[in-house]
């Protein structure tokens, strides 16, 4: 069973499979707001409230550990 982390507020929210994550923080260099950090080789999205819903994150990511995202259903 995958080890899913879910970063929600409001209608905003990511979901990080932590198994899948490498800690390369792509997600992190490209996300315009700073949403992302690496944090014991690990991505954490504490604030996932300041999300500008660009995608560039769940496209950079070499792992596909970003499983799903508000701007994307």
């Amino acid at each position: 069973m995958a080890n899913v982390k879910k970063w929600e507020d409001g209608e905003l929210w990511v979901e990080i499979d932590l198994d899948l994550c490498n800690g390369a923080g792509k997600c992190a260099d490209v996300c315009p707001v700073g949403v992302y950090e690496v944090v014991d080789g690990k991505v954490k999205a504490d604030t996932i409230g300041e999300c500008a819903e660009c995608g560039s994150c769940q496209g950079e990511c070499p792992n596909d550990a970003i499983l799903s995202h508000s701007a994307w259903e």
